[in-house]
């Protein structure tokens, strides 16, 4: 099923109240105690997934893998790393009967131009909240301070660019309409709102920090601001750290649901959540580089473990001066995706179309390629042909809108490759 408000809301109070009990504990975990941790959770999950998950079962027997030998953390290293083909291969093949009618049904953004549908578990999303709500809370966010966000919300027709969510104490703010006349109007908007903190995409918060600069617009209520979805250039960073005077608290997540790293008030990277993933670092033909493996250590509904993320991380080996036990990365390689602009000039967050694309079954892969502000191109792969007018119609009205400009849609399996033999699903040829 999908998630429904109400249900995300009572899952996030839940999760709120768990970060303040046990979250704000285990950050604070030792090594050993982390270690222990992790096992106990793994050995549960191990136990779970070769009773009622097709694949695990398979691959167990496979490799003759016996849990009930499985005293290790690094004996689950004797199964392979799993990519993102395989489970996009045979998708019912990782999702548990027990909660295929209970489950909550997500999907990734397909930041490599193919979504992927997964499940969690009510209490993974439980945990999921606790820990976005440990992570807001080390920037001090308390529950009920008013929050403004700027991604999610995509307004259709008539309907106005702020939405006020009066239960979350949010306004959200379309990412879509960021032109400078609109983003004056958001400015203002805040300046009376008085919201403590941001929330967004940072290339939205980067031009809204970029056009309060220009026009000497100051918020004062601020104390910070949560980035997520994209990379945080150092550009980004300092342009919303100086023109607003607050610090950017970075998050680092999946709609994989594999691991999670958030940045501390130290900011001086990023810390790997190890209370709730298994992650590991494997070698690369780059020195510093090592790729993300990580495995949930909760998500029984639909468990990917040792899951290869696609990023590639740098390895701070110091201890933080937080305090806290969790190793730290310094750099995310690999996660940026180009901007996309609308025709009137201004910036369009490139997550929006993973997440639109994401959300119609009959695609299996897309790339758009703006080879100018007016001369946008997208090609797609569809699965089957029998609803191919509607659905053409239905994708050419709603990229129509969101650039400002007719589209050429090219239903095709012939897509533009790098020369590493990547499908990068935004290709942007202008140059701002």
């Amino acid at each position: 099923m999908t998630i429904s408000k109400l249900d995300d809301y009572l899952l996030t109070v839940k999760g709120y109240f768990k970060s303040k009990n046990f979250m704000y504990k285990s950050q604070y975990f030792s090594n050993n105690e982390i270690e222990e941790y992790q096992f106990k959770a793994i050995y549960k999950l191990l136990n779970e997934v070769c009773r009622y998950i097709p694949y695990y079962k398979n691959l167990f027997w496979q490799y003759d893998f016996d849990v009930s030998n499985f005293d290790n953390l690094n004996q689950i290293k004797k199964l392979p790393v799993l990519n993102k083909q395989k489970v996009l291969d045979s998708p019912h093949e990782f999702i548990s009967a027990t909660y295929a009618l209970k489950g909550l049904e997500l999907s990734t953004s397909g930041s490599s131009g193919t979504p992927l549908k997964t499940y969690a578990s009510k209490n993974q999303w439980i945990i999921e909240q606790a820990a976005i709500w440990r992570h807001w809370r080390w920037a001090g966010y308390n529950l009920r301070d008013k929050i403004a966000v700027v991604r999610s919300y995509a307004p259709k027709n008539e309907e106005p660019i702020f939405k006020l969510d009066k239960l979350k104490n949010w306004l959200y703010i379309s990412p879509y309409h960021l032109s400078e006349k609109n983003v004056i109007q958001i400015l203002n908007k805040l300046k009376k709102w008085e919201p403590k903190f941001l929330r967004g995409y940072p290339s939205s918060l980067y031009v809204l920090a970029k056009i309060a600069r220009n026009n000497n617009i100051k918020i004062t209520s601020l104390k910070g601001a949560f980035t997520a979805s994209e990379v945080l250039t150092e550009s980004y960073r300092e342009e919303i750290e100086e023109t607003f005077q607050i610090k950017v608290f970075d998050h680092y997540g999946q709609a994989e649901i594999t691991t999670m790293m958030h940045e501390c008030e130290e900011h001086s990277g990023l810390h790997i959540l190890q209370d709730y993933a298994f992650t590991e670092f494997e070698d690369t033909d780059v020195k510093e580089e090592k790729k993300l493996i990580a495995t949930n250590l909760f998500n029984y509904a639909m468990p990917l473990i040792r899951y290869d993320t696609g990023d590639r991380v740098i390895i701070d080996e110091k201890q933080c001066a937080c305090g806290r036990n969790f190793p730290k990365v310094k750099k995310i390689i690999g996660r940026s995706d180009s901007l996309l602009m609308h025709k009137k000039g201004y910036f369009i967050p490139s997550i929006n179309f993973y997440t639109f694309f994401s959300k119609i079954n009959e695609i299996s892969k897309f790339q758009i390629i703006q080879h100018s502000h007016n001369d946008i191109e997208i090609k797609i792969q569809i699965i089957n042909e029998n609803n191919f007018n509607n659905l053409k119609y239905h994708i050419e009205n709603e990229m129509n809108e969101r650039f400002g400009t007719k589209v050429f849609i090219n239903f095709t399996d012939d897509f533009l490759m790098s020369e590493g033999g990547k499908c990068n699903p935004i290709i942007q040829k202008i140059n701002y």
